[in-house]
């Protein structure tokens, strides 16, 4: 399955020849000369061979898990682990919400289940690559809050294979109401200001690097 993925997605594990990067290994027949003498250093010491497994660990609809035989600059050989986004690679665009009403923006708290705990964050969801950008904009936008609106302002996009991420600016009226939303892991929404995200950042509240990066575009672009 690896050796078809690289054969069907070069580009998923191209090297670029630029000085000091981790260059991707691809002749078959040295991936399994390096795993074995990496397999024997892990025996000698107890640990599981499986630790130097090359190939596609996972998959699913969203996701590829791929670990991969690299060598860094120093010629230091070994296996390296890498999630990659199937939606993304397809077409999809992930986005990132920044809801604006009288200088604040919305937060949410929802529950993250690859960190098992709870983060702060502006709404913001993975990209069917059915829909264009706006579209999957639109769709969370109304699943995370309830709220319908049609004029979206993309802010910045970023790409990555087919599709890649992008931020839009929705503002928000003062008479719409915030719907909580019972399936998607959200404990709670704020309106927030920037003062009030600055100390929430400082608290080590907000972790989200897709969060960080949108307030930084969303003060660059003067929202608040």
């Amino acid at each position: 399955m690896y050796l078809a993925l690289m054969k069907e997605r070069p580009e998923l594990f191209k090297n670029t020849g630029e000085k000091n990067e981790i260059k991707i290994i691809h002749n078959p027949e040295r991936i399994l000369a390096e795993q074995e003498k990496i397999k024997a250093e892990l025996r000698s010491k107890g640990l599981p061979e499986y630790w130097i497994e090359i190939g596609v660990l996972s998959e699913d609809e969203w996701f590829w898990t791929v670990r991969d035989m690299v060598e860094f600059p120093n010629g230091f050989v070994w296996g390296y682990i890498r999630q990659i986004n199937r939606k993304v690679q397809d077409g999809g665009f992930g986005v990132i919400l920044l809801c604006a009403r009288e200088g604040q923006l919305l937060m949410i708290k929802k529950f993250r289940h690859e960190e098992r705990g709870w983060s702060w964050e502006f709404p913001r969801g993975f990209g069917d690559p059915k829909l264009t950008a706006n579209e999957n904009a639109q769709k969370e936008l109304l699943e995370e809050t309830g709220l319908v609106e049609k004029k979206l302002e993309m802010l910045a996009e970023i790409k990555e294979g087919k599709g890649g991420l992008s931020v839009f600016l929705a503002r928000i009226e003062s008479d719409q109401k915030i719907v909580k939303d019972d399936v998607e892991g959200i404990g709670e929404y704020i309106w927030v200001s920037e003062k009030d995200i600055e100390k929430l950042i400082l608290e080590g509240k907000i972790k989200d690097w897709f969060s960080l990066w949108a307030f930084i575009l969303a003060r660059s672009r003067k929202i608040f």
